[in-house]
């Protein structure tokens, strides 16, 4: 837990430090004051002491004496950003990242010093979470699933940096396109985007370095709505275009073009921009489906599927780049990169 802090009248002992930072000799008995000057790297975090304000240097040019340990606490590093654990940072489809438990089965967990294995609780400590790599979504019907979440159950006065390096992504995922309408149907709606990094602790520091990227996921196009004619000698039917994909990492898939007589699907988007809406079919030039909406990206919403006989679907909503759950104090966001869609979404999951 955090060292006691304060003025002259405050001490530190050696077994204080002994017991927060692990001890410098094999015994583990005694400590030497001069082996926790520690300068370590991880990842594009270099130069890491102990603790924010430790002395890293040896020799005289940099002292460190027991008094420099007052308020100071240890450092752990959650490794978002190391090849060695690709298999944890997915780049494609499927279960989100949720930093709690990384840091409860200990894969990719550093100790800064490494004096002392990663303690069972939290509390007081101060967690470094460093992100340098592409983290995608997942597609959901909800747009507080994040790609990257603190998750819950944090122990008592945790502390939380989230660093995004220059090569970090944090992208939510796209929704796909509406299915168009089949004969005598409405196009289906477009599936929801969802969002990029999702906190659930109090005093949480998020920190997105030059070329740092962490973005929303945007929702899919509305599926066109079929079409019919009827005269005395015909009943003429075609279906609806099926809706573009949203923007996202994945992106979403293109909709389902409905039936019959020609109708296109919709295209699937990409991590730069949406899909496209397909057209509607065309019977006999007399009976004509609704064209898809094109799916929604940064700065642009998703759009409707058209109107024929039978509405199209609704254009679906985006995720956001950053969401908190409700309640949380003492969250601060230093952007020096790209935070695309809103900082402020509350819930997440």
């Amino acid at each position: 837990m955090t060292l006691p802090e304060g003025g002259n009248t405050v001490s530190i002992s050696a077994s204080q430090i002994r017991d927060e930072f692990g001890p410098t000799t094999e015994s583990g008995e005694k400590v030497s004051i001069g082996e926790y000057r520690v300068k370590e790297s991880y990842g594009e975090l270099t130069n890491i002491p102990l603790d924010s304000g430790l002395p890293t240097e040896s020799g005289n040019t940099d002292t460190i004496s027991f008094q420099d340990f007052k308020g100071k606490k240890l450092n752990i590093i959650i490794d978002y950003y190391s090849a060695s654990y690709a298999d944890n940072t997915r780049e494609s489809e499927g279960e989100t990242l949720n930093i709690r438990d990384r840091y409860t089965g200990g894969t990719g967990v550093h100790v800064v010093g490494g004096y002392k294995s990663k303690p069972a609780s939290s509390t007081e400590t101060k967690v470094l979470v460093h992100v340098n790599r592409k983290l995608g979504g997942e597609k959901n019907s909800d747009v507080t699933r994040c790609a990257l979440r603190t998750g819950t159950g944090w122990e008592g006065d945790t502390e939380m940096v989230i660093d995004v390096g220059n090569e970090g992504r944090i992208y939510g995922a796209g929704g796909n396109g509406g299915r168009g309408g089949d004969s005598d149907a409405a196009g289906d709606p477009g599936q929801v985007g969802t969002s990029g990094l999702g906190i659930s602790l109090s005093n949480v520091r998020v920190n997105v370095a030059s070329g740092g990227i962490i973005k929303a996921g945007f929702g899919g196009g509305g599926g066109g709505g079929s079409g019919r004619q009827r005269d005395k000698g015909d009943d003429r039917r075609a279906g609806g275009g099926g809706g573009g994909g949203g923007q996202g990492f994945p992106a979403g898939s293109g909709g389902v073009a409905g039936t019959p007589n020609g109708a296109s699907a919709g295209t699937a988007g990409s991590l730069n921009e949406s899909g496209e809406g397909g057209g509607g079919g065309n019977n006999a030039n007399q009976a004509y489906g609704a064209s898809g909406g094109e799916g929604g990206q940064f700065n642009e919403n998703a759009n409707s599927g058209g109107n024929a006989q039978y509405n199209g679907g609704s254009g679906a909503n985006n995720g956001t780049a950053i969401r908190r759950a409700s309640g949380l104090s003492g969250i601060s966001i230093n952007n020096n990169g790209e935070i695309d869609g809103g900082q402020n979404g509350s819930g997440v999951s």
